[in-house]
């Protein structure tokens, strides 16, 4: 799973530096609110990379063994559009036909719901 959030792999850095971390250290030390904390560390619960070794009102978290394996990082950025293709230089332009029906329906609902009216004409 792609990490998407920096949040969550700051939470993750925390606690691969310090083994275990209470949401009040989390907050203090990354200068988060309550909410957005537990926000955070919920979804790394429910995802399966950290753990509440802790009881329910004083949770106390961790790292989960194997949790690199979940982690993937994150994809490096597009291209700019204005970086021309080095590979694709022979490129050959062929003439496009026009888009079917269905695709224009498919892209445009009103022009679904019209096609659903001249359709039903021609029967």
């Amino acid at each position: 799973m792609t990490m998407r959030s920096k949040d969550q792999l700051a939470v993750i850095a925390f606690l691969d530096a310090n083994k275990t971390a209470t949401p009040l250290q989390l907050e203090r030390n990354l200068g988060w609110s309550n909410k957005h904390t537990h926000a955070i560390l919920g979804r790394l619960v429910r995802i399966g990379i950290i753990k509440n070794i802790g009881k329910a009102r004083h949770p106390e978290y961790r790292l989960l063994q194997r949790w690199q394996a979940k982690v993937k990082p994150p994809k490096p950025p597009k291209a700019s559009p204005d970086a021309k293709p080095v590979a694709n230089v022979c490129m050959v332009k062929t003439q496009q036909e026009p888009p079917s029906v269905a695709t224009v329906c498919r892209q445009n609902w009103q022009g679904y719901q019209i096609h659903k009216i001249f359709g039903s004409a021609r029967s």
